[in-house]
């Protein structure tokens, strides 16, 4: 072993950067005996293998590599960061080492020991980091404020307090680690640094405190607002929000109006926040446009868009909104989002408008207008939206609309809209129609059904909840609705429905008792019948079966049901219980195949190796 790791640190001197930084490479198996090669090979010419060194040091790792590595921190720059990047990755062994080089003649070596406790966090004396508060270089002292916010170390806070009339760049990290460590009894010292004459540090001050603050803090807050320059104004705008907002501050809100304008998306998040608890109903217009001007195409819009929607219903924000709608300037998304929640809202003072928007050339605007005249449910609105749901361009507008008249359900667009269903061209169109008449009248619906063609008559039986309507239409002479009610059967689960679906596994016609099987799994309805049926004449019902029998038994029970299945002469049926058997999982499962890994057929043997390992 020790000639092995001879020969491979000589091949640190090989010629080929290859073989010395496959050299470097195998080091990392090393032990202490390859250490000080490797942090001369940090040197090498090649960064390969400088980058090797790095890593396999790391490997090593232990006590006698950090205090190696050390002397490395008083090289240049680049041995500098590979120093500081080892001893951080080495973690806790490090720690110890750092202490003495907190009273090292050089400052960039004590902030480098600072900055690597830090980093590595995990064991290190944060008491012995306090009296580098008071370090000669403002740097050190700087690193310090910072470390201790980030170590969470409690009892800094009044060391932290003392260093806020430090130099502003060992300020701002004092600001910044009281905020990390919640340091809410620091709130006055901090109160005090609004009267500095740097507006980076009071900038700080007015960030740290949105941190910590108290209600206290948001009125000293809110007089200095009227003295502060407009950055600071936003910042303390966020503060206060941040704190917690109340409905008495009302002389927010013009700069929370401004925040939404010209804040980032994180600044109008945070003026929403505002907006909502003043019930600022003056930013309405504001929020609409904005809404209006997002790209559907971008990934966050449609948070956006929910954020603001949030914000605008929790105000009393119909007034603004109906202005809105009448504005001629308004951009049609943001119409369009103001119709929706005129609609959500219920405005029937709204409905004139909205009835004049079913004509807008904007295809979206003609649909936000159905839907929300659909959520108000005035009747007055009942002819314009039976002549869009006829005469509309657009097949989705036409949709919209025929909902909208079955949420309204008024018995005057029932024939209409009946009459319709003779035609029209789309499926999904004509089941809103079917949806919406049985909304209206569902008695009379089923009443006229049987005059419908047989493609209504299908639609209907997929979509009837009625057990009675659905057992009527399972007789019925068309096989797609026959199938179609009975999949319905299966979907309304009832013990009239299960009765029926029983008698229909063991129908003459090997297509009805297949659709029955698939209902039983549906109603997950775990019978003898089922059971039974796995030994049906016809092979595709077999398969079905077993789908049918995972979906409504427990896995012991089609563990137990699936053995002799395995044995069917029909492989697609064998297929189906081994993807089962697979998907359930468990050592009753791997026993069961490994009983029938001798299958006759290649595909099952193939087949059961394969989910045996799985398995």
């Amino acid at each position: 072993m020790s000639r092995n790791l001879m020969k491979t640190v000589q091949k640190l001197q090989a010629q080929e950067p290859s073989v010395r930084r496959q050299a470097a490479e195998q080091l990392a198996d090393g032990d202490e005996r390859a250490i000080y090669p490797l942090i001369r090979a940090l040197s090498d010419p090649s960064a390969g293998v400088q980058d090797a060194a790095m890593r396999s040091l790391i490997a090593i790792g232990g006590e006698v590599t950090a205090y190696m590595v050390l002397p490395l921190l008083r090289e240049g720059t680049y041995l500098r960061n590979t120093a500081l990047i080892i001893l951080a990755r080495l973690g806790a062994v490090t720690v110890p080492l750092l202490y003495v080089l907190l009273e090292d003649k050089d400052p960039d070596i004590r902030k480098f020991a600072i900055d690597l406790m830090c980093d590595i966090k995990e064991s290190v004396q944060c008491e012995r980091l306090l009296p580098m508060l008071r370090d000669e270089n403002a740097n050190v002292r700087a690193a310090a404020a910072k470390a201790l916010g980030e170590l969470g170390y409690g009892d800094a806070v009044p060391y932290l307090e003392e260093t806020l009339k430090d130099e502003e760049w060992v300020c701002f990290y004092a600001l910044q680690s009281l905020g990390e460590l919640e340091a809410r009894a620091s709130a006055p010292f901090i109160v005090e640094l609004l009267k500095s004459p740097s507006e980076g540090v009071r900038f700080s001050a007015i960030e740290t405190l949105g941190k910590i603050g108290t209600s206290e803090v948001s009125e000293t807050l809110i007089s200095y607002l009227f003295s502060a320059s407009d950055d600071e104004r936003s910042a303390i705008v966020k503060s206060v929000v941040q704190i917690g907002i109340t409905p008495a501050m009302v002389g927010l809100t013009e700069h929370l109006i401004r925040m939404l304008k010209e804040g980032d998306w994180e600044d109008k998040f945070i003026a929403l926040r505002g907006i909502e608890v003043l019930n600022a109903g003056s930013a309405v217009p504001l929020l609409v446009d904005i809404v209006g001007a997002l790209d559907p195409a971008m990934p966050d819009t449609e948070e956006r868009h929910s954020v603001i929607s949030r914000t605008v219903r929790s105000m009393d924000s119909e007034s603004e909104l109906l202005k809105v709608l009448a504005s001629s300037e308004m951009k049609y998304r943001g119409k369009a989002f103001a119709i929706e929640l005129l609609g959500e809202l219920g405005s029937k003072k709204a409905v004139p408008m909205i009835m004049d928007s079913l004509s807008a050339t904007s295809r979206d605007l003609r649909r936000a207008s159905a839907e929300a005249l659909g959520d108000i449910g005035e009747p007055a609105s009942i002819g314009p939206l039976l002549e869009t749901s006829q005469k509309d361009v657009d097949a989705h507008v036409r949709k919209c609309a025929i909902e909208a008249l079955g949420k309204i359900r008024d018995m005057e667009a029932f024939q209409p809209l009946f009459d319709l269903l003779s035609i029209e061209k789309f499926t999904d169109i004509t089941e809103k129609i079917v949806e919406s008449l049985l909304r209206i009248n569902a008695g009379q619906f089923v009443a006229g059904l049987s005059s419908c063609s047989r493609g209504v008559r299908r639609i209907a039986a997929g979509i009837i909840a009625d057990v009675d309507i659905l057992l009527n239409l399972a007789e019925d002479d068309d096989l797609d609705v026959k199938f179609a009610a009975i999949k319905g059967l299966g979907r309304v689960a009832t013990a009239e429905a299960l009765e029926r679906l029983r008698s229909f596994i063991s129908d003459p016609d090997p297509e009805i008792r297949k659709i029955a099987v698939v209902a039983m799994g549906n109603a997950h309805c775990c019978s003898a019948e089922l059971f039974a049926i796995l030994n049906d004449e016809n092979p595709w019902v077999r398969v079905y079966a077993v789908k049918a029998i995972a979906a409504a038994c427990e896995p012991e029970t089609v563990l137990q049901r699936l053995g002799d299945v395995l044995d069917d002469p029909f492989i697609p049926v064998v297929m189906s219980a081994l993807d089962v058997i697979r998907d359930i999982g468990g050592q009753e499962a791997y026993e069961l195949l490994v009983l029938h890994r001798e299958h006759k057929n290649d595909d099952v043997r193939s087949k059961i190796e394969e989910v045996l390992s799985y398995l």
